[in-house]
Parts: C-alpha cells; sequence; structure tokens
C-alpha cells in the first residue's frame, strides 16, 4: 500500500508498557506470581535427578547385596517435589487471574479512548478515514493487542527466566555441556531475527487491507438495495475479492514465515540432545557424575530450548499485536477539534454576518468564493442553486466543521471562533436531508434533543410535528423501538421524527438542508407545516431544491460556483427573470 510506514518495534512497545504501567500494582503482582512459579518449576527436575540417582544406587546395593534402597530420602524427595509443583500451580493460576484482569481494562481504556477521539476528531479527519476501517481499529486491533498481552506477555517472562535459571543450574552441572547447549542461542536468534524481519510488513499490511474489507463488506450491506437495483452484484463481488486476494497474500506470507521459526529450532535442539546423550554418557563413564545428572540435566537441556520454540509459537501473536498497537496509536495521535476558546455564547441578540468568506476542500479549488451575507436576527434565509454550488459547504463552516480559507463569519460583531465550539453549537438545531434516528424507542428519539424534557414536552413537540397521530396507531406507541436501519417507518415519518426532536431542542438558530427533498408531496406538506411550526422566533437557513417550499423566506439566496448571482424575496427574484426565475418554471 502506498501510505503504509515501517513497523517501529521499539516504540509499539514503549505504548504497550505505558499502558499496562497504568495497572502498576497489578503488573507487579503478576510479575511476582510468574517469577515465582517459574522458579520452583526450574527447581524441580534437579530434585527428580537425586530421585533417579537414589534409584539407581539403590537398586545397586540390592542386585550385588552390599545395601536396600533409601525409601526415606526417595519419599521425603518425591512429597516436595509434588510440593513444588502444586505451588506452582496456584501462582501460575493468579498471575494468569491478574493479567486477565489488565488486558480486559486494556481493551476497556482503549475502546473509550478511541470513541472519545471519534467524537473530537475536527471533520476532515473524520471523512477521510473510512468507517469500516475506524470499526476495525475499534475491534480487531483492540482485541489483538490485549490478546497478544494475554497471550504472549507471561509467556515471554517465563521464557527469559526458564532459560536464565536453566542455564545457571546447566553451568552448575557441567560447565562444558552447558556451552555447547547455549551455542545453540545465537543460532537461534539469528534464524528468528530474520524470519522477523521478513513477516512484520505483512502482519502490518494485513490489518491495513482487513480495515478497507471491513469497509467494502460495511458498504455492500448498507447499499444492497442500490448494488442490486443497478445490478452492481457482480462489479462489488469483484472489488471484495481483490481486497480479498490482498488480505489472504498478507495473511499466508505472515503465517508461513512464522511457521519456519519452530521446525528450525526443533532442528537445533535435536542436535543439542544428541551432543548431550554423547558427552554425558562419557562423563558418566569417567565418574565425573552420577547417571541421575544426566537425567537432569536433559530436563534443563529441554527448559532451554522449549522456550524457544514457545517464542517462536508466540511470535505471530506478538507480531500482530505490535502491528494493532501501532495502527490504534496511530489513530489517537491525530489531532483533535480546535476549540482555542472558552468563550459562552448563549444567544443571538442582533445579526449574523458572513464577510468575503472563501474556503475548498483541495488547496487551490475554491467552493466558496468570497461569499458575504448579513442575517438579522429572526430572518428566514433561504439558500438555493444547482448542485455542487456550495449550499451544505456553507452549512459546515457556519457550524465550524472546517476551518474557513479567509474571511470571518461573525454573531453580533464577534467572530464564531472567539467562541466555545459546543456552546455556540447548542445555540443551532439541524434537519438534514438524511434523517438520522437512533436503535432506540420513538420517545427516546425525540428526547435527544432535550434529554431534560418531560413525556409532556415530548408529546407537544410531536403534535407540532404532525408526529402525534401516526405514532399513537402504532401498537406500542411512543415506546416503538426502530430497528437498526430505522427502516420499520418511512422516510417521511423519520423525517417527521427529526422535525420533533429539533422543535423539542428549541434552538436560537436552524438549519434545514433539503429536508423536504426525499419525501413524496402530500408528506411534504405535512413537513413543511411542522417546519413552520419549528421556524416561529427562530433565525433559519434553509437549503432547498424544491423552491415551492421557500416562497415564504424574508430573503433568497442564489449561489453558483461558490458565489452569489442573485439575492432578494421570492417576488423579487421572479421579477428578474433569472436563474431563480427559470428553475422555478422548469419545477
Amino acid at each position: 500500500m502506498e501510505n503504509e510506514t515501517p513497523l517501529d518495534k521499539r516504540k509499539e512497545m514503549k505504548n504497550i508498557i505505558s499502558l499496562l504501567m497504568e495497572h502498576k500494582f497489578r503488573f507487579a503482582f503478576s510479575l511476582i506470581c510468574v517469577i515465582i512459579s517459574t522458579v520452583l518449576t526450574v527447581i524441580a527436575p534437579v530434585l527428580i535427578g537425586d530421585a533417579v540417582t537414589i534409584i539407581f544406587n539403590g537398586a545397586n546395593n540390592i542386585l550385588h547385596g552390599t545395601g536396600t534402597m533409601d525409601f526415606v530420602s526417595l519419599r521425603n524427595i518425591l512429597l516436595t517435589v509434588l510440593v513444588l509443583y502444586v505451588a506452582s500451580f496456584i501462582f501460575s493460576y493468579l498471575q494468569s487471574y491478574f493479567i486477565i484482569q489488565i488486558s480486559s481494562n486494556i481493551a476497556y481504556t482503549l475502546r473509550e479512548r478511541v470513541v472519545s477521539k471519534i467524537l473530537s476528531l475536527p471533520m476532515s479527519e473524520v471523512d477521510k478515514n473510512k468507517r469500516g476501517d475506524i470499526l476495525s481499529r475499534l475491534t480487531n486491533d483492540i482485541d489483538n493487542l490485549t490478546s497478544g498481552i494475554t497471550e504472549s506477555l507471561m509467556e515471554m517472562m517465563t521464557i527469559s527466566i526458564t532459560l536464565v535459571m536453566s542455564f545457571v543450574i546447566m553451568v552448575m552441572i557441567n560447565v562444558w555441556m552447558a556451552l555447547l547447549i547455549v551455542f545453540l542461542i545465537p543460532l537461534s536468534f539469528i534464524l528468528i531475527g530474520i524470519i522477523v524481519k521478513f513477516s512484520q510488513d505483512h502482519f502490518k499490511s494485513q490489518l491495513e487491507v482487513k480495515g478497507e474489507l471491513n469497509s467494502k463488506i460495511e458498504e455492500s450491506i448498507t447499499i444492497h438495495e442500490v448494488l442490486r437495483s443497478f445490478n452492481y452484484q457482480d462489479i462489488s463481488m469483484n472489488s471484495f475479492k481483490e481486497n480479498n486476494a490482498r488480505l489472504f497474500e498478507d495473511e499466508w506470507k505472515a503465517n508461513f514465515f512464522v511457521s519456519l521459526i519452530s521446525p528450525l529450532i526443533q532442528i537445533l535442539t535435536y542436535l543439542g540432545y544428541v551432543a548431550i546423550a554423547i558427552f554425558g554418557g562419557m562423563f558418566v563413564i569417567q565418574g565425573v557424575f552420577p547417571v541421575g545428572r544426566i537425567i537432569t540435566f536433559m530436563q534443563y537441556a529441554e527448559n532451554f530450548t522449549s522456550p524457544l520454540e514457545q517464542m517462536a509459537g508466540v511470535m505471530g501473536v506478538v507480531m500482530t499485536a505490535l502491528s494493532s498497537s501501532a495502527r490504534i496509536s496511530e489513530f489517537l495521535e491525530y489531532d483533535d477539534e480546535e476549540n482555542p476558546s472558552s468563550k459562552q455564547i448563549s444567544e443571538l441578540n442582533d445579526e449574523i454576518t458572513f464577510e468575503n468568506v472563501s474556503f475548498g476542500y483541495v488547496p487551490g479549488e475554491k467552493i466558496i468564493d468570497d461569499f458575504s451575507l448579513t442575517v438579522k436576527k429572526g430572518q428566514k434565509i433561504a439558500i438555493v442553486g444547482g448542485t455542487g454550488a456550495g449550499k451544505t459547504t456553507l452549512v459546515k463552516l457556519f457550524m465550524k466543521f472546517y476551518p474557513i480559507d479567509s474571511g470571518e463569519i461573525k454573531i453580533d460583531g464577534v467572530n464564531i471562533n472567539e467562541y466555545d465550539n459546543h456552546s455556540f453549537r447548542s445555540m443551532v438545531g439541524m434537519v438534514l436531508q438524511d434523517s438520522w434516528l437512533f436503535s432506540d424507542t420513538i420517545e427516546n428519539n425525540i428526547r435527544y434533543g432535550n434529554l431534560e424534557a418531560t413525556e409532556n414536552e415530548i408529546v407537544e413537540a410531536s403534535r407540532q410535528a404532525h408526529t402525534d397521530n401516526f405514532i399513537k396507531q402504532l401498537p406500542d406507541g411512543y415506546d416503538s423501538q426502530l430497528n437498526e436501519d430505522t427502516d420499520n417507518i418511512s422516510q417521511g415519518q423519520k423525517q417527521l421524527l427529526t422535525i420533533a426532536r429539533t422543535i423539542l431542542s428549541k434552538k436560537e438558530i436552524l438549519i434545514l438542508d433539503e429536508a423536504t427533498s426525499n419525501v413524496d408531496t402530500r408528506t411534504e406538506k405535512f413537513i413543511q407545516d411542522a417546519m413552520n411550526n419549528l421556524m416561529d422566533n427562530s433565525t433559519c437557513f434553509i437549503i432547498a431544491h424544491r423552491l415551492s417550499t421557500i416562497t415564504n423566506a424574508d430573503k433568497i439566496i442564489v449561489l453558483e460556483d461558490g458565489r452569489i448571482i442573485e439575492q432578494g424575496t421570492h417576488d423579487e427574484l421572479l421579477a428578474k427573470k433569472g436563474y431563480y426565475y427559470n428553475t422555478l418554471n422548469q419545477q
């Protein structure tokens, strides 16, 4: 992918450690438990070797009639081994219990941070990121990261402690045999390092492609009616197959390289066992140490080499966790929406002014060009124009969703950027072409306009929006549940509910963005009546394609290429016989 960046493993390890340090006491206790559990497990083979020596010597004594088996010592050793393994199990359970708690808390925290980041991003960043990719970071990547912590973190600690202790005890048994086994370590790490280098880019790439794939799947589900109506299924499927093939390629290569580690290390391990058998037998014959020490040494050699195989097994999990951590960190590092002022605003006293406003989504391509307009309190301003004229962009600029390139937007002579964003937006109510409702009851969807509203206030807002009658005809009335896609009511009913919600909010300024464009003429009449109730005592901006709905506006602005080409009342624009006159006659 063109925008891929190399995975910085050191940086991501620091990020993971910083997450763990937020739970330092639990993590410290988990670390203590894993150390105790590992130490107890590593000590046990020494005692098992002593038990083997007692059995071997006792058998020799019995065969040659020189003595008997030391059953008391054998019993004490075996009981001690049993206690060590039971205690090791208990501490292993405790460390697993606490590390699972830590990983669950980290997942909880990261989900909160990602959602908080989504809600605080500037609109430019929201528009740049695909929804499927954001969802993938919120779900897959957080799960990958926490799984990596749960499955591999303590295992890597156990491996490290086991390697160190096993090496120390092997040296105590026989330094030359220990050095022979240790010689395998550099070879193993060289192999692991080479394989990780080849695989790490594929691990990161597969997560990015998975985000794109999720976007394709979400798109197919969301607009499946459009896909079918235009017979677009084959094209959509081909696009999906392309992404799926890329994901397959990255997954296959990543897992293939990692899967090479284990068999290569096993080959080195088996060579080590052969060497121990040869040299250990020679040392026993020479009387350097008893036969039980060979059993003990073999056990520690296995403790020393098997962790390398375990490391190979968790390497895929670790690489996926690091790659997921990188994607989460990248998203959390996006700049929040700027809100430099804490100055509050609660009402519009005089006027709203646009002074020489210019803006373009892409540098050098202006959507709004030197736009100026004065709107007095209580006025209803209609904005009309062709597709791409800049109508909706003006709304986005007024709502401070995008910073303007030049010029100013003022309320009562004060630049809107001097006001706190939340305070400013709390004055504005919006009814959009897309009527966004939630998978909740109708009552709660209306209440979203004012969370403190009483049931009577909700019913009154519904009456003004002409929704009360159809709501009462539903089996559960205001408690009726809207489904996930809110398609168990009509488009017009949804639009009326959004108007009821906005009426309940009692905003100083209203923005109505083509609120009647998706409904039939009869429903449009209901919506128009509801909008008239909504606009009482408010300053309104009305964006409309159907010019018949704005004939009563105090001023009509006609936009073309981001500039005002006509303005005036309905009658004044008809008299000019320009763009407005011609468009109205065509409709």
